[in-house]
């Protein structure tokens, strides 16, 4: 059983998330930790991942406030617009938005009284060799936790990453994806640290190449047609078409795509991938275009650089067998009749 801490910003990807760890018998979910990033407001983060974790009837895994604000971060403007994207889409969507990136309410229970960063390194010293930190949003927490505590890099077992891009082109500049770009220098941090990690970026996850691993409503009415009553694939079916529609019309996608849940589905099983040989990646800091481009070093440079290579890079997907995995996750939900 894979023992993970997952450390989420809340977007509509990872709620589902949040629900597959969960759900996952190979998983042990030793907490959720929380950042700002696509969803808004770290408060906002933690509720939403809070009222997950009560649909699932999971309120014994606790609950980690982190980062509220990244390191250094872009300016005011391009880091509100990914929490505003739905404003550019109300004359295609209209009311139909309001289940998108809905405002949470008060949750039933509350965060743990400890920040994530120390949750992180408490969780993974206490328990060396054996905790997955899994990471679906920026990666600030994370960059912390390492400046903060020396001893960690030894002690974690592994690093599972969303973000960056390489053949895919990035969806905030051409050049940079979302999670490394809200934090590039936190990515920059994480990513050159001397610890075994696979890197999930949108070549296989935001790429229609890659289609066979997006939700699509084929698959929500897969899921309802199994369910009889199972509150999670209810909330799925009233919540994610808008989700698979905004993808289609504002990227060009087939569906909606599950880039947090298979990061998580990599911890347990990471033959759902290919990848890269081992590699040294690095983020680029400078440029409004270049900003928080993720950069691997394969080798054939006239300019000596580089260092440890500590990073897989995923490059294609088994997405019909991830999704059967998802599926039979969120059956799990099913109540006894």
């Amino acid at each position: 059983m894979e023992r993970i801490i997952l450390d989420v910003d809340s977007a509509g990807d990872d709620i589902l998330a949040v629900l597959f760890a969960a759900a996952s018998p190979q998983i042990r979910l030793e907490g959720v930790t929380t950042c700002t990033g696509a969803a808004g407001p770290i408060e906002q983060v933690t509720d939403v991942v809070l009222n997950t974790l009560a649909l699932a009837n999971r309120r014994d895994i606790p609950v980690a406030m982190g980062a509220w604000r990244p390191i250094v971060g872009n300016s005011k403007a391009d880091m509100q617009a990914p929490v505003d994207v739905e404003k550019n889409l109300v004359a295609r969507f209209g009311d139909r938005l309001k289940k998108f990136n809905q405002k949470a309410p008060p949750p039933d229970h509350a965060a743990i009284d400890k920040h994530a960063v120390d949750f992180i390194i408490e969780t993974v010293l206490a328990n060396p060799g054996e905790i997955t930190l899994v990471a679906t949003g920026p990666l600030t927490n994370l960059a912390m936790a390492f400046l903060q505590e020396p001893k960690l890099a030894e002690a974690v077992k592994r690093l599972m990453l969303l973000g960056g891009c390489f053949t895919t082109p990035g969806n905030m500049t051409p050049a940079s994806e979302y999670n490394i770009w809200a934090d590039p220098e936190a990515a920059r941090i994480v990513l050159t640290q001397e610890v075994e990690k696979i890197l999930v970026p949108l070549d296989v996850c935001e790429d229609n190449r890659a289609a066979t691993g997006m939700m699509t409503r084929d698959d929500i009415s897969d899921m309802l047609f199994e369910a009889r009553d199972n509150p999670v694939v209810g909330m799925i079916a009233d919540t994610f078409p808008i989700y698979i529609d905004i993808w289609r019309d504002f990227f060009d996608l087939v569906g909606f795509p599950m880039d947090d849940v298979i990061t998580v589905a990599l911890a347990f099983q990471p033959d759902l991938c290919t990848y890269s040989e081992p590699l040294y990646c690095e983020v680029a800091l400078e440029g409004w275009l270049t900003r928080g481009q993720t950069v691997a070093w394969r080798g054939r440079q006239i300019l000596k650089g580089g260092g440890a290579k500590t990073t897989r890079i995923a490059e294609t997907i088994d997405g019909k067998r991830f999704l059967n995995l998802f599926k039979a996750a969120m059956a799990r939900y099913e109540r006894a009749a």
